[in-house]
């Protein structure tokens, strides 16, 4: 499998995933392998610097942009 290949993957079922609390490795894996093949170097490392960060991450996502975007995956209607 191509890395390109392997990076593909079901944005709505990782996210059924997440929200069922049943994640795995490969899930992991791909969403790493995502960040590799669609990002910079730069913003991949800044990503992975974010996630590493409990606080960081906890102040990105309790953020309006984050709770804009939760509600247009969760299917809630966005303020604006």
């Amino acid at each position: 499998m191509d890395k390109n290949e392997k990076a593909k993957f079901d944005i709505n079922e990782l996210i059924k995933k997440a929200r069922s609390g049943k994640t795995t490795d490969a899930s992991k894996e791909q969403v790493d392998d995502f960040i590799n093949n669609n990002l910079s170097e730069n913003q991949a490392k800044q990503v992975r610097d974010l996630l590493s960060d409990p606080e960081k991450t906890k102040a990105v996502l309790n953020s309006d942009a984050a709770k804009m975007i939760f509600k247009k995956f969760f299917g809630g209607k966005s303020d604006g």
